[in-house]
């Protein structure tokens, strides 16, 4: 695979924050293809923790997660990587101090790995910084995989 910036390259070069998302929209027609393909999906460094919706928490808080979705000892979880996707949306979320981790190059791969699969079909894309208390700002978006790719390009 060629090497990319991860997904959250923009946000850590100016510092924004505190957490960190990127909301990716396929077509409604790539939904079932997106759904059969996380079936036999697999995230170094995460744990399944719901099917849905389909939900990845990295590895060292999925079971302090699974305990705040079960009500058993509920904690709250400032730093971590969490992935989701539920029907034409996937979301990628990289709480306060995750963010910057090995975790956002894993997720890029994953969602070029997604992008790449015959069925499935890129319709748009936002990158977003905010939360604690700060409004939700987009850094960058587009319409396609092309621009998609184009913003993940090394200089």
């Amino acid at each position: 695979m060629t090497k990319v910036k991860p997904w959250c390259w923009q946000l850590a070069a100016n510092g924004n924050g505190p957490d960190w998302l990127l909301l990716a929209h396929v077509t409604s027609d790539s939904v079932a293809a997106l759904a059969a393909a996380l079936a036999n999906t697999t995230l170094d460094g995460y744990r399944l923790c719901a099917d849905t919706p389909y939900t990845l928490m990295d590895s060292a808080n999925a079971v302090t997660y699974l305990g705040n979705l079960t009500g058993n000892e509920p904690r709250n979880i400032w730093v971590y990587n969490l992935v989701e996707i539920q029907g034409d949306l996937i979301k990628i979320e990289s709480g306060y101090g995750g963010r910057g981790s090995v975790n956002s190059q894993v997720e890029t791969d994953f969602l070029l790995h997604l992008f790449a699969l015959p069925n499935i079909t890129l319709q748009s894309w936002q990158v977003l910084a905010g939360g604690e208390g700060y409004d939700y700002v987009v850094s960058a978006a587009g319409t396609d995989v092309g621009s998609f790719m184009a913003y993940l390009s090394p200089d």
